[in-house]
C-alpha cells in the first residue's frame, strides 16, 4: 500500500500531503513565469534589439574570448571532470535475484550471507532531479535497482533507475512514455525488472517490465494499463509476474511478452472481489497469498496456476504488511492506520465520508469502534491454513515480518521494534521513540530499520540494543525500507534523495570461540542470544541416528561460528569435525559442508581464531593423537602436532595462539602457523585455561590447584593450591576469577590467586554445564530440559521441553540462533527449538 490508502470513496490521503506543497508552489511559479515572459518580450521590441546589438558589437572582443573559451577549454575541462566522477564497476555474475520485495520470501531484506554496516556514515547520495523514493531498492550483484517519483499535477512523472552499487554511478534511468511517480518497489529475475506505476490517485497505472541486461540500459519489453493504481510490488515466480493492480483486483503475467510483444494476461481476479489489492504479494510452492487492504480486510490464498481461491482468511483489520514465508509458516502483519495517516486521521475521513453519505449514528458508532488503533501479527500454517497465533500490538504493522532462523522481527507506528520466537512469544523489544512504518533488514548479525524521524539504525540481533545510528534524511515521508548488500545500506527518502550509507567496522574484530563452551564464563551462549519460551525437537545429525543405541557419537558440545556448526564427531565411522549450516530449515537435518577426518575420534570441543579451526583427536589412553589445525571454510589441514597418549589434549584458542595441554603435565603454546612458543608444567588438567589480556590461568586436578602464567613466557606466575577437585574452567572477569571446585563456586584474586574476601566454597558442587540467556537459564534433568528465570527467587523451573523420551545427554548445550544442540546418546547431535 503507498500513501493514503481508503476504501473507494474515502478521502484520498496522499493528495494533502504531497499536493499541498505544490499548490503553495504555483503562485512562485507563476510569477517567475511572468517575469520570464516580460523580460523575453522586451527584448524583442525593436529599440531594445538595436541596443543589444550595438553592445554585443562593441565587446566584440569580449565576446569572441568567452566564445573560444567555451570551445576549446571548457569542453575537454568537462570531460576531465566526467572522468574524474565516481565510475561504474563491470557487472558482476552470480548475484542472487531479487523477485519479491525485501528479496525473497522471509523477507530479510539483505541477499544470503550479506555481512551488513558496522558503524554509520555516507558513502553516496543521488539527489538528481530532486525525486522522492518511496519504494524499497532492490540489490543484485553490484546492481541496485530502485523506482522514483517526481511530485506534480497529473500524476507527476517517475522512472526505474540503476545504480553502480559501490561507487552510485548513475547508470541508466528509464520508463515508459509517461510513466507517473510510483510506489511500487521493482523485483528482478535474470534479465528483467518487473514494476508498477503510480501513486494512490492514479487511476489507469501499468504494470512495466524492462529488460537489465548488460546493454539494455532498461529497454522496455512490455506494458500493461489497468483501471486503477499499482502501488502493489510484483512477484516474480518462475516464467510468471504476480501482482496487485489496487481496486481493478490482481493479475497474473507470462514475464515473456506474446508473439506480438504484448504482455500476456494468464488471469485476472476482478477487484469487485479482491478490493484495495495493494499489498505485495508472497508466491510460495504454487501458491499465492494476497493481502486486502481496508475495503477486503482479509488474506486470501490463491492456486498460482489458474486464481482459482483456495481459502479466504478474514482478518479484523486491513492488511498491508508483505506476507512472509518461513519453515511451512506464513507471517502477515495489519492493523489500522496507513504510511501518511495515524489510525485516528484514517479514522476521521472514514467517518465523515460516512456521515456525507447519510449512514446512522448507530452505522457510525459500530464503524468507530473498530477503526481505532491496533494492530497484530498472524503465524498462518501453509499446509492447514489455520491460524496458530496472534501477537498484538498497539498500533498497526506496515512493513513485513523478517524471517530469520528461529526469530522474527517487525517494527510498529507504536514506536518499538519486536522479535519473536516462532512459536509468537516476545524475546526482545526496542523502543525508537518514532513510528517505524518500514520492513527491518536482518543480517546474521544485525538488524537495521529506519523510523518515520528519518534515523536509520544498527542494532544488535541478539539484543536489539543499537549498536549505531545516522540520519538519512530531514524531510518525511520516510517510507522506503533499507536494503543491506555488500556491507552498506541502500533507501530511498523523500527529501534528500537515494542514500548510500554504512560502512565497515575501522578493526573488525577476529572470530573467537575459545573452547569448550565458547570459552570458560560463556556458559555456552557467549552471544547471548535468547531462546523462545518454549522448545521442540527439530533434527538430529548424523542422519538415520534414531536412538536405538547407546552409543555416544557427540560426546563434546559444538562450536558455533558464522553460521556453521562444527560437531566433533567421537566414533566410528564417523571420525572428525563436522560442519553443518546453522542457519536453515527448522526441521530438516542439515547436510555437512565438508567433514575433516582424525584418526581417532573426537571427544573434545573444537576451538575457532578466525579463519584457523583447531582440535584434538583421541582420548588419554590411544595413540596416534594429534594437534590439528584447518581452514574453517574448507575443512583443510593446514599443519598437526603430536599429542601425548596420556595427555588431557584440552585446548583454547586465544585471537593469536593455541594453548593445549600436549603432555601428561605440560601447557605448551603454539602460534597459529604451529610454531611452539613455550611449554610449562603445571599439574594434571581436565577443563582448558582461561587468557587474559598478559596472562592465562589454569585450573589442575592433580594436584588440585590454580596457576597463572605469562602469556608471552609460559614463565609462571603464582600457582594457589585448592580444597577440591575444580570442575569447572576458571573464567576471569576483570580482577576476579571464578572457578567451579567440587566444593561450589569460588571468587578469586587475578593478582595471587587469593580467595575474595566475602566469598565462600560451601553449598554444593558447581558445573559450567547449563547455558544461559539474558533472562533464563537452561538446564537437563531426568524429566527434561528445564528453564528458570534469572533474578527471580521465587521462580519456578519450567519444563521447556520434554527430552525424557530422547535418553541420558551425552554433551552439555551449546545456544546459537535461538536454538540449543546437545549430544544424546544414540542420536548423535540434537537441535532443539521454537520449531513450526
Amino acid at each position: 500500500m503507498a500513501p493514503g490508502t481508503e476504501p473507494a470513496g474515502c478521502l484520498v490521503a496522499v493528495v494533502p500531503v504531497l499536493v499541498g506543497p505544490l499548490q503553495a508552489l504555483l503562485p512562485v511559479l507563476a510569477g517567475v513565469a511572468v517575469a520570464v515572459l516580460g523580460t523575453v518580450v522586451s527584448l524583442l521590441r525593436p529599440r531594445a534589439m538595436k541596443q543589444t546589438l550595438r553592445l554585443l558589437w562593441r565587446l566584440k572582443l569580449q565576446v569572441a574570448i568567452v566564445v573560444l573559451f567555451v570551445i576549446v577549454v571548457a569542453g575537454p575541462l568537462r570531460a576531465v571532470w566526467s572522468m574524474l566522477g565516481p565510475a561504474p564497476g563491470a557487472v558482476e555474475n552470480g548475484g542472487a535475484d531479487w523477485p519479491m520485495v525485501r528479496g525473497g520470501p522471509a523477507r530479510r531484506g539483505a541477499p544470503p550471507g550479506t555481512e551488513g554496516p558496522a558503524r554509520g556514515g555516507v558513502n553516496w547520495v543521488w539527489t538528481g532531479g530532486g525525486a522522492a523514493y518511496y519504494a524499497s531498492p532492490a540489490v543484485v550483484a553490484n546492481r541496485v535497482y530502485v523506482s522514483s517519483a517526481h511530485l506534480g499535477l497529473f500524476g507527476g512523472s517517475g522512472a526505474i533507475l540503476c545504480f553502480d552499487t559501490d561507487t552510485g554511478a548513475l547508470l541508466w534511468q528509464s520508463a515508459p512514455a509517461g510513466y507517473r511517480a510510483t510506489f511500487s518497489s521493482p523485483t528482478v529475475s535474470a534479465s528483467r525488472l518487473v514494476c508498477g506505476e503510480g501513486l494512490h490517485d492514479t487511476r489507469d497505472a501499468r504494470v512495466i517490465c524492462l529488460d537489465v541486461s548488460p546493454g539494455a540500459r532498461g529497454r522496455v519489453v512490455w506494458t500493461f494499463r489497468t483501471k486503477s493504481h499499482v502501488e502493489c510490488a510484483p512477484v516474480i515466480w518462475g516464467d510468471r509476474v504476480f501482482i496487485g493492480a489496487g481496486d481493478d483486483g490482481l493479475y497474473c503475467f507470462d514475464l515473456p511478452p506474446g508473439p506480438d510483444g504484448a504482455p500476456v494476461v494468464r488471469w485476472h481476479l476482478p477487484g469487485e472481489r479482491y478490493p484495495d489489492a495493494e499489498t505485495s504479494l508472497a508466491v510460495h510452492e504454487g501458491t499465492v497469498y494476497a493481502g486486502l487492504g481496508l475495503g477486503g480486510k482479509a488474506l486470501c490464498v490463491l492456486d498460482a496456476e489458474t486464481g482459482e481461491e483456495r481459502k479466504r482468511i478474514p482478518t479484523p483489520y486491513p492488511v498491508f504488511s508483505p506476507p512472509a514465508i518461513a519453515g511451512g509458516k506464513l507471517y502477515v502483519g495489519m492493523g489500522n492506520g496507513d504510511y501518511v495517516n495515524p489510525a485516528e486521521d484514517a479514522r476521521k475521513a472514514i467517518l465523515d465520508r460516512l456521515r456525507a453519505d447519510g449512514k446512522t449514528d448507530a452505522e457510525i458508532d459500530a464503524a468507530k469502534g473498530a477503526l481505532g488503533p491496533a494492530g497484530e501479527v498472524w503465524s498462518i500454517d501453509t499446509g492447514t491454513l489455520e491460524v496458530e497465533w496472534r501477537f498484538k500490538v498497539p498500533r498497526t504493522v506496515l512493513g513485513a515480518v523478517a524471517a530469520a532462523d528461529d526469530a522474527l522481527y517487525f517494527g510498529s507506528r507504536d514506536g518499538c521494534l519486536y522479535a519473536l520466537d516462532r512459536s509468537g512469544q516476545l524475546t526482545a523489544k526496542w523502543d525508537a521513540h518514532a513510528p517505524i512504518i518500514t520492513s527491518p533488514a536482518v543480517t546474521h548479525t544485525h538488524v537495521y530499520v529506519v523510523t518515520s524521524a528519518g534515523t536509520l539504525y544498527g542494532l544488535a540481533r541478539a539484543t536489539l540494543e543499537p549498536v549505531w545510528e545516522m540520519a538519512v534524511g530531514t524531510e518525511p515521508l520516510f517510507i522506503s525500507s533499507p536494503t543491506i548488500a555488500r556491507g552498506r545500506a541502500y533507501v530511498g527518502t523523500q527529501g534528500d534523495g537515494f542514500v548510500c550509507a554504512g560502512l565497515p567496522g575501522q578493526a573488525k574484530e577476529k572470530p573467537l570461540w575459545a573452547g569448550r563452551l565458547g570459552g570458560p564464563g560463556a556458559a555456552g551462549n557467549p552471544d547471548n542470544t535468547p531462546l523462545p519460551a518454549r522448545g521442540a525437537f527439530q533434527w538430529q545429525y548424523p542422519p538415520g541416528q534414531t536412538g536405538d543405541t547407546q552409543d555416544a557419537l557427540v560426546t563434546a558440545p559444538p562450536a558455533v561460528m558464522g553460521g556453521a556448526l562444527l560437531v566433533p564427531l567421537a566414533r566410528e565411522p564417523w571420525h572428525g569435525i563436522a560442519c553443518l549450516a546453522a542457519e536453515g530449515d527448522a526441521d530438516e537435518t542439515p547436510k555437512p559442508k565438508w567433514v575433516c577426518p582424525a584418526e581417532n575420534g573426537v571427544h573434545l570441543s573444537p576451538a575457532v581464531s578466525g579463519s584457523d579451526l583447531v582440535f584434538v583427536d583421541g582420548r588419554r589412553g590411544d595413540t596416534g593423537r594429534r594437534l590439528r589445525c584447518g581452514n574453517v571454510e574448507t575443512g583443510q589441514t593446514r599443519w598437526q602436532r603430536d599429542v601425548a597418549d596420556d595427555a588431557s589434549g584440552v585446548c583454547a584458542a586465544t585471537p593469536d595462539a593455541v594453548i593445549v595441554q600436549d603432555g601428561p603435565n605440560a601447557l605448551t603454546c603454539f602460534d597459529l602457523d604451529g610454531v611452539r612458543q613455550w611449554s610449562a608444567p603445571v599439574g594434571r588438567m581436565d577443563r582448558a585455561a582461561a587468557a587474559c589480556e598478559s596472562m592465562l590461568v589454569a585450573a589442575t586436578v592433580e594436584p588440585p590447584g590454580l596457576v597463572a602464567l605469562d602469556r608471552p613466557t609460559g614463565r609462571v606466575l603464582w600457582r594457589q593450591p585448592l580444597d577440591a577437585a575444580p570442575t569447572t574452567s576458571p573464567a576471569a572477569v576483570r580482577s576476579t576469577i571464578y572457578l567451579g571446585t567440587a566444593a561450589g563456586l569460588e571468587a578469586r584474586s587475578l593478582a595471587d590467586g587469593g580467595l575474595e574476601s566475602g566469598w565462600q566454597t560451601a553449598g554444593g558442587g558447581a558445573s559450567a554445564d547449563f547455558a544461559l540467556d539474558r533472562q533464563r537459564i537452561f538446564y537437563l534433568t531426568a524429566k527434561g530440559m528445564m528453564r528458570l528465570a534469572l533474578g527471580r527467587p521465587d521462580a519456578e523451573p519450567l519444563l521447556w521441553t520434554d527430552t525424557s523420551w530422547l535418553g541420558p545427554p551425552t554433551a552439555p548445550m551449546v545456544v546459537a540462533g535461538q536454538r540449543i544442540y546437545l549430544g544424546m546418546a544414540g542420536w548423535g547431535l540434537v537441535c532443539l527449538g521454537a520449531g513450526r
